[in-house]
């Protein structure tokens, strides 16, 4: 499939401080067609939870960034349309679905080491998935130890800690917002270091 050419990546939110903050990104394709997706730094899932006063984090994908500059930003952009002919821009502009009908079954977190594991969930229908979940502590030094210059790919819900209580309450909570959280945060069979270390391999 041929990928995509990006015209030009726009900030639509003022950013003070490029280092640690957060901005809707539009990025403009040669043809007409365009996505507007979140980006932030990788020290922001820490934030959204404290201000929230949360103990776990899911939303819209985020493409997250070492720095919030246009050059940082273009780089992603391009990498982003070349990617499987632009399937990320596409997945980033998703459209959301509603909560679900069905409810949470159970959910545990599994291979757990240090402050990052999965979180596995099963709908009441029976419904399995596999999300890769991180503490946001772990996310920002991870990115930092890689020197990662900006990453997107399979979605990451954060959570405080790592253990059963804090999986269902967040895995019930994605189940009352958006039943296609599920679809979108199923990663089977991964875990975060490999998927690092794909998207390290592929973007380096």
């Amino acid at each position: 499939m041929p990928s995509l050419r990006v015209a030009s990546v726009e900030l639509l939110d003022h950013v003070a401080d490029p280092a640690s903050g957060q901005s809707r990104v539009r990025v403009a394709l040669e043809g007409g067609a365009s996505a507007s997706f979140l980006s932030a730094t990788f020290d922001r899932p820490a934030a959204w939870m404290k201000e929230k006063k949360l103990d776990h984090w899911f939303d819209e994908p985020v493409l997250y960034v070492g720095r919030l500059d246009p050059e940082t930003l273009r780089a992603a952009a391009d990498a982003m349309a070349a990617d499987l002919g632009g399937y990320w821009l596409r997945y980033y502009r998703a459209a959301p679905g509603a909560p679900s009908k069905v409810g949470l079954g159970t959910a545990t977190a599994d291979r757990v080491e240090g402050g990052r594991g999965v979180v596995e969930a099963v709908l009441k229908d029976g419904r399995e998935f596999s999300i890769l979940a991180a503490t946001p502590e772990w996310w920002r030094e991870e990115a930092a130890r890689r020197a990662l210059r900006f990453y997107y790919g399979p979605l990451v819900l954060f959570v405080r800690r790592l253990d059963a209580a804090h999986a269902r309450r967040a895995a019930k909570r994605m189940a009352e917002t958006d039943e296609l959280l599920f679809c979108r945060y199923d990663t089977p069979r991964r875990d975060l270091p490999e998927i690092l270390d794909s998207f390290q391999s592929s973007h380096s």
